[in-house]
């Protein structure tokens, strides 16, 4: 009988830094999580906490995979995962994986409500001021549009947003959400706000088997975040393994 895999999964791209271990099966059993809200402590606790979610991968199996949510996000916060998770994946000869935050988001709203059919979800990340990182989803969790930084402000996203939802009704979420109500309530009326939605790293399990599955790794070397926005320090990211790992 073969043994069944197991997937650490990490995110600390917004607030909320969660980790969790997954166990393969039609649908992913989460056999151990943690979660830490306070964002200054992302830092030191985010390795703390996935070394005791590991504690509980059963006796005599290893870790299959690690799955890091990529960004968009908090620059401290991705570079804090990114760079946990490439080095642990380095040592333990693992593959690394990685799905949107977006996506997760997205993932968070589908496993708390069921939307309608027709509905397009759209997870939003704050940006700060009246800018967000976000795209389009349908019910299923399917991505249909770019990730994109928007200025909710701006004509030009308004139109962009009015044209690419059509006559979709919008349910939006996240972080950065709640400062677009009064906007949606005039350009897109018939759209929801859903508020408490957060992201969670235990449901990035199901894509995070799928990638395995379909064999879709990370240069653990050389990959990077998805910053979305340029930002010189994250280049540091990348020195130390392409210094360990062999030249090709």
């Amino acid at each position: 009988m073969m043994k069944k895999r197991y997937i650490l999964l990490l995110d600390s791209s917004t607030d909320y830094c969660t980790v969790a271990l997954a166990e393969e099966g039609n649908t992913p059993t989460i056999i151990a999580e943690a979660e830490e809200t306070d964002r200054s402590r992302q830092s030191e606790r985010l390795a703390v906490m996935a070394q005791e979610v590991l504690l509980q991968l059963p006796q005599g199996n290893e870790l299959s995979a690690i799955c890091v949510a990529e960004g968009p996000g908090s620059y401290t916060g991705l570079r804090i995962a990114a760079g946990y998770a490439k080095g642990l994946a380095f040592a333990k000869r693992v593959p690394l994986l990685a799905i949107s935050t977006t996506q997760l988001i997205a993932r968070s709203y589908l496993a708390h409500e069921v939307a309608p059919e027709e509905a397009l979800l759209m997870p939003m990340i704050d940006a700060r001021r009246m800018e967000v990182y976000s795209a389009l989803y349908t019910a299923k969790g399917e991505l249909v549009s770019d990730i994109a930084a928007l200025v909710l402000t701006e004509e030009e996203t308004q139109a962009s947003i009015t044209e690419l939802v059509e006559q979709h009704p919008v349910v939006y979420f996240g972080s950065g959400a709640e400062k677009a109500q009064e906007l949606f309530q005039s350009l897109l009326p018939g759209s929801r706000y859903v508020a408490n939605i957060y992201p969670h790293a235990k449901y990035m399990a199901s894509d995070a088997f799928r990638l395995l599955e379909a064999g879709e790794y990370l240069d653990v070397a050389y990959w990077e975040p998805f910053y979305l926005k340029e930002y010189q320090a994250k280049k540091s990211l990348n020195k130390v393994l392409a210094q360990l790992l062999p030249n090709k």
